[in-house]
């Protein structure tokens, strides 16, 4: 078990960062193309770019300088920025020394709320208003499957806190 809480360790340290790094860069998008800020550089045949803070060097390409191309931007990555920190929540429950609690349970079952109800729903509606052409149904198949595991998980914490109770009742 200790093997498990120093991989769940590194991996929720992780997480956050990817997590930090995408909600910032979703802040950042959205700063940029409000504010109209310098960091946000038109480019030929109506395409952008946007640079990184204090800088003239481009880290976020766009193929569209539309509203409803910068909502898709959006979304794609808050949402990735919620998905990271909802799996490092999945990890930090896996750090704890008692392993079976409720708060471990609401973790899992906000990660694959996530993962089975919001990316496909997410999907679903940039698949039919996308203007790129990205593997949709692979990304959805791929956290319909992250999100079965969580709830097989969950099921069986669920099962351990039952078992934690009786096992309390009893001494």
């Amino acid at each position: 078990m200790r093997l498990v809480r120093i991989i769940s360790a590194i991996a929720f340290y992780l997480t956050r960062i990817l997590s930090a790094g995408y909600i910032l860069t979703t802040l950042h998008l959205l700063i940029s193309v409000i504010f109209t800020l310098p960091t946000l550089k038109m480019l030929p045949q109506n395409r952008f770019a946007i640079c990184y803070p204090f800088t003239d060097k481009p880290f976020l390409l766009g193929s569209v300088y539309e509203a409803s191309y910068i909502a898709e931007m959006v979304m794609v990555i808050g949402f990735y920025g919620l998905f990271f920190w909802l799996l490092g929540n999945v990890f930090k429950t896996f750090r704890q020394t008692k392993l079976f609690t409720v708060q471990g349970i609401r973790h899992l079952k906000l990660f694959y709320i996530a993962n089975l109800i919001v990316c496909p729903i997410m999907f679903a509606i940039l698949g039919i208003s996308s203007q790129e052409d990205l593997p949709y149904g692979v990304m959805v198949t791929a956290h319909i499957i992250m999100g079965i595991f969580a709830l097989f998980i969950a099921a069986i914490f669920q099962q351990g806190v039952n078992l934690q109770k009786d096992q309390d009742l009893y001494i």
